[in-house]
């Protein structure tokens, strides 16, 4: 959502039937405080308008699964946000839930004289459509990743998704299917996982470069663990490695590693005195 904020402004017109003007969009830090210093976090915070002269705002809003708090949570830093801009404020929920439709009514907080009521927008799997087609798939990526999101535990949807990643440029493939999955519920990952191993053949460049991603991540992981610092440079290598063989090398160094050169063969190593 952070690279596409003109998603949220296309389904607040589609499915909550706002007229919003078209004007220039930006993403805003979703962290929000109120005059007590009690901080708050919104998946991403979307403005319409000139950065010092914003015409509205749009809180947006991924859950895997609703339930009551978030919502209300959602007012106080709706109230916090309009109170800053003092533009009009939306609120957008997209979710996968299928008892999303329950939340879709008003959402009210009332402090002694005072009351709030937010009227937010539930975009749920009723609201996104089922693609199956990866050639439908390819026309619009964002949707097709709403709808794996939403309806990714049919396997018909996975198989359309993963055959569209197919004919992807690897980094792009990369991209679209980790922003897939960190938004689908688990059984919908689980799936997607199952799909990848099925369908994608060990040559695929992009199968491969979320494998190697994924033995980076692990080798992190568990440096993290043992409290072994990595410094950026580090890091920064271990990111960009293209070789499984050396990222597995590495991997099953980190866990017996006490320092972060305990990894690489490229660390000077000390003479012995003669």
């Amino acid at each position: 959502m952070q690279h596409h904020p003109d998603l949220p402004i296309r389904l607040l017109r589609e499915v909550g039937g706002i007229d919003l003007p078209d004007l220039l969009l930006h993403v805003g830090p979703g962290d929000l405080r109120d005059r007590i210093s009690r901080e708050m976090h919104a998946d991403t915070v979307v403005f319409g308008g000139p950065r010092q002269d914003r015409w509205f705002s749009v809180i947006v809003e991924v859950e895997t699964e609703m339930s009551e708090k978030k919502p209300h949570d959602t007012v106080v830093a709706a109230a916090v946000l309009w109170l800053e801009t003092r533009a009009p404020v939306h609120v957008i929920f997209i979710t996968p839930d299928p008892d999303a439709a329950k939340f879709a009514g008003p959402v009210q907080i009332s402090i002694g004289c005072l009351t709030i009521t937010m009227h937010p927008v539930i975009v749920g799997p009723d609201h996104i459509p089922v693609l199956t087609d990866p050639n439908q798939m390819a026309g619009d990526l964002l949707t097709s990743a709403l709808s794996v999101m939403a309806h990714g535990h049919r396997p018909d949807v996975a198989r359309a998704f993963v055959k569209l990643l197919g004919d992807l440029p690897a980094d792009d493939a990369t991209s679209l299917f980790n922003y897939t999955i960190d938004m689908a519920p688990p059984p919908t990952r689980r799936l997607l996982e199952e799909t990848v191993t099925t369908y994608v053949t060990e040559n695929s460049p992009w199968a491969q470069n979320l494998y190697r991603k994924g033995q980076a991540d692990a080798v992190l992981s568990v440096l993290r663990l043992r409290n072994i610092a990595v410094p950026p440079d580090r890091q920064q290598q271990l990111s960009t490695c293209t070789d499984p063989t050396l990222l597995d090398l590495w991997l099953q160094r980190a866990l017996d590693a006490t320092h972060i050169d305990d990894l690489f063969d490229d660390t000077p190593k000390p003479q012995p005195q003669p």
